[in-house]
């Protein structure tokens, strides 16, 4: 009997052996899942913490946006026609219809090469005065290249 006792002890402790190895894997095995868990979890944790920066980001940007679109439509506001009619008269403007002229004697003028002609900024007075009477010239930007090669065939002194 001493000896089944003493098999018996042997094939416990023989089991205990197996049963603490697999016990060490399976502890091992659940150790490192839940390591890998932890990973996932703290990776997860920061995804959401820079998404929801990013959401707050963008909440704010177009708050941004809404308050640059008020501040805009208060400056068209302040900056409406007649508010800056009104404030440019105050300022000693006159409106364009009322144009005028002035001759200033003793101006300091070029000659124009050439011609003999005394000429304010490039312009000869005889071009100005023609340019003034003739109705049928054209307007806009086709008068000013009038204005441009006029100067230029005075400049150059040859007729084209």
């Amino acid at each position: 009997m001493a000896s089944s006792k003493i098999r018996s002890l042997r094939l416990e402790r023989g089991s205990w052996r197996l049963e603490a190895k697999t016990t060490i894997r399976v502890l091992l095995v659940l150790a490192l899942l839940g390591l890998l868990g932890w990973l996932c979890l703290t990776e997860a944790s920061r995804v959401s913490t820079i998404r929801y920066r990013i959401w707050e980001k963008e909440k704010e940007k177009a708050r941004l946006q809404r308050e640059n679109a008020e501040l805009l439509a208060e400056i068209a506001e302040m900056m409406s026609v007649s508010r800056l009619v009104n404030k440019t008269l105050e300022l000693g403007y006159v409106p364009a219809e009322g144009l005028q002229y002035l001759y200033v004697l003793d101006y300091p003028t070029d000659d124009v090469p050439g011609t003999g002609r005394a000429s304010v900024f490039g312009l000869d007075e005889s071009a100005a005065v023609v340019l003034e009477e003739s109705s049928d010239e054209p307007l806009g930007v086709a008068r000013w290249w009038d204005v441009v090669i006029s100067q230029f065939i005075a400049w150059a002194g040859t007729q084209p």
